[in-house]
């Protein structure tokens, strides 16, 4: 863990223009709508008739915003995000609908522009995320009955991402989408070599500036 808040650090430096200073300091709180997917998630299941369609969830967190010349800023966050995907099969005849959740707090480390003048400005960001597993568990309903199974043994704790997107601001208040491919390989000791479970993740986030 230490190794790895010491690379978030290092990477939030090394994006700081060399020779500048921050014209100034502020941070928010945005909170929205995430949809998840894992779309390899069928090479680690061997079931029947195997379908899969996006998770609904919510994201919540905080950032900070060190703002420069020329509407360059660099921005690193916290958000709680839920993450995963809904699944449909078949199991000995009978139809399943289940769900694998996979909830992270993402800490991703942003380069943002904004553009424009006045109280309504455009934005937009993109930079590397370090996500940390907070939980990961499949659940199965067939006929009434639900089932839940721990994944924690399963997953990954540690997932590195790419985040990229945009948004506009009225003034202190924020709407942005963004988009998060995930670069890592879930499956913790996948038997396939070929089973590359990696997550994607939209969302769809408001939020107020400080």
């Amino acid at each position: 863990m230490f190794i790895r808040l010491v690379a978030v650090s290092a990477c939030v430096l090394a994006m700081v223009p060399a020779g500048s200073a921050a014209q100034s300091v502020g941070g928010g709180i945005k909170v929205g709508l995430s949809l998840g997917d894992l779309p390899e998630v069928g090479d680690v299941i061997d079931v029947q008739d195997f379908e899969t369609s996006l998770r609904t969830g919510f994201a919540v967190g905080g950032f900070l915003t060190w703002q420069f010349e020329g509407g360059f800023a660099i921005q690193p966050e916290v958000i709680y995000t839920q993450k995963g995907v809904e699944v449909t099969f078949v199991e000995d005849s009978m139809s399943v609908d289940g769900e694998v959740e996979t909830d992270f707090v993402d800490v991703p480390v942003l380069a943002r522009f904004t553009f424009g003048q006045g109280s309504t400005r455009g934005y937009v960001f993109a930079g590397p995320s370090f996500d940390f597993k907070v939980n990961a568990v499949a659940k199965a309903s067939v006929m009434g009955v639900s089932e839940e199974e721990d994944l924690d043994e399963e997953v990954e704790g540690f997932e590195f991402a790419l985040v990229f997107g945009g948004g506009v601001e009225f003034g202190p208040v924020l709407l942005e989408a963004r988009w998060s491919e995930g670069l890592t390989n879930l499956a913790k000791d996948a038997e396939s070599d070929t089973a590359d479970v990696k997550s994607r993740t939209f969302l769809i986030l408001g939020g107020i500036r400080f």
